[in-house]
């Protein structure tokens, strides 16, 4: 008799062990980019003050927004394309994808380049009231189609599974320019245009960096008439552009409200925070620019089994990853805030508490928008989001002008944990799948005893207690995740067999 166990066996580890192996490689890098922004932030508030580093933000900010309506989901869509036509073989769709959505993005780029140039007036005195933004954003549009050209192409070179060469570019060439230029025209004294110079400058840097890897990604289709299927192409970025800009209605709305409603000095310190808690997402980025081909792929193939392992797997371990620094943020926060980025920026430690719980069912949930675009429901993903997108405007609206930096990130965490909450339902239902971590009561109880006890801590003024607690937390659950292999060590160093 025929056994097929181990040979279906071997083929779902295979996969985790790419996913694990890859996705090691993307950790590496995030966490490079990581400390390197962190180093960059803390620079800019000690040099800048609240007031400076609000500008920086607002004007960062506004590019932001223009670069993702300017990728109009392309980056997305390369990564579902490119794998599946890598499998095939099929050069000549390859070479002809890569090429139209390249010149597409690019002109695109250049259009939202202009016109963010010909509203920098009415964007910066009109809505955010601030002259300031007036003399940053014309400097800060010279990144738009940099940043534009470098994420398209990242989304080509994750498609192809070389998630080094993704996310080197934007992981460590662009924040270390940024931080160098800056330093060198800090020189000449403190102003925030200088930080907007550097900002546009690494992501020109990196650009030129991304086309000479991609170039040699794609040397062999040179040769080869390209062909693409443009309408396909263009349906599915269509559904990833709305959904990648309701995405933005409740991860950026919050700053522009506030900008619109406080001064520029709450804006710095509440950009600070909300900076900050991305450390929690930081391991999900990581197996963001690594899963999608993987998913895809896997789909593709019709094996509804290991895609339901490798989804349950990969969420645990960016639960898994993402918990510590949890813990740090949280009974730390305060800390941070006041002894790296200077004493008033510890006013935003209340809305970074309330961020951090948002990124915790986040994590919890694992990467559910990336399992909904690449199986085929990015259409329902992009309505969901769109919904709450938009509610967290109005909420922000309601909520800043009264409660400021409570408002804002209370309004945020909310949309932001209900998008998770009402994917994992539609996920089960039309996939079968749960995409919640696998252990996940452990994880449930930990917090509630480490919340309990950070409380009372709190509460009779044992502050050198809390130290204690994070210790002991932290190495209460590094040695759970270890031991119980609820991160991918193991794949990470030999090949993993299942017993």
């Amino acid at each position: 008799m025929a056994d097929n166990g181990p040979d279906i066996h071997d083929g779902m580890n295979d996969n985790l062990a790419v996913g694990a192996r890859s996705g090691a490689i993307a950790f590496a890098l995030k966490i490079s980019n990581t400390l390197l922004g962190f180093f960059n932030q803390v620079l800019l508030a000690r040099i800048l003050g609240a007031g400076g580093i609000g500008e920086v933000i607002l004007a960062v900010t506004v590019i932001r927004i223009s670069v993702q309506l300017a990728k109009f989901g392309m980056e997305e869509t390369m990564m579902k394309f490119i794998p599946i036509y890598a499998d095939l073989n099929d050069r000549e769709r390859l070479k002809g994808t890569i090429s139209f959505v390249i010149r597409f993005c690019f002109l695109v780029s250049i259009i939202f380049m202009l016109l963010v140039l010909a509203c920098s007036k009415f964007i910066s005195v009109n809505i955010f009231h601030s002259e300031g933004l007036l003399k940053l954003l014309p400097v800060a549009v010279l990144a738009i189609p940099a940043w534009v050209i470098r994420d398209v192409i990242g989304g080509i070179l994750r498609g192809y599974k070389d998630a080094f060469r993704a996310l080197i570019s934007e992981s460590l060439i662009s924040p270390s320019f940024k931080i160098v230029v800056f330093l060198l025209l800090s020189l000449k004294g403190t102003s925030p245009g200088y930080a907007v110079i550097a900002f546009a400058a690494g992501e020109i840097i990196s650009v030129i960096v991304s086309i000479r890897f991609l170039r040699k990604r794609t040397a062999s289709l040179r040769p080869v008439r390209g062909q693409c299927e443009k309408r396909k192409v263009i349906d599915v970025a269509y559904t990833i552009i709305f959904t990648s800009m309701s995405v933005l209605l409740y991860t950026q709305a919050d700053v522009w409200i506030l900008g619109m409603y406080k001064s520029t000095e709450i804006v710095g310190i509440y950009g600070v925070a909300a900076k900050l808690v991305l450390l929690v997402y930081f391991p999900m980025m990581a197996f963001t620019a690594v899963i999608p081909s993987l998913i895809s792929t896997i789909h593709t193939s019709g094996d509804h089994a290991e895609l339901k392992k490798v989804v349950r797997e990969s969420t645990r371990w960016i639960l898994s990853m993402s918990m510590p620094v949890i813990l740090i943020l949280a009974i730390e926060g305060k800390y941070i805030l006041k002894y790296f980025y200077g004493p008033e920026f510890a006013a935003g430690y209340a809305a970074l508490l309330i961020l951090i719980m948002g990124q915790m069912i986040k994590a919890c949930s694992g990467l559910i928008g990336i399992l909904l675009q690449m199986t085929g429901q990015h259409k329902v993903y992009m309505k969901v989001n769109i919904f709450w997108g938009t509610l967290n405007i109005i909420l922000n609206i309601l909520l800043v002008p009264r409660y400021g930096m409570i408002g804002a990130a209370s309004a945020t965490a909310f949309c932001l944990s209900m998008v998770d909450i009402i994917c994992i339902f539609i996920i089960h239902k039309r996939l079968s799948i749960i995409t919640l971590a696998k252990g996940l009561q452990f994880d449930v109880i930990f917090i509630v005893i480490v919340t309990v006890g950070y409380l009372l801590l709190d509460y009779n003024g044992l502050y050198i207690g809390r130290h204690f607690l994070l210790l002991v937390a932290l190495i209460v659950y590094i040695w759970k995740s270890i031991s119980n292999h609820d991160i991918p060590w193991r794949l990470l160093i030999a090949k993993y067999n299942e017993t």
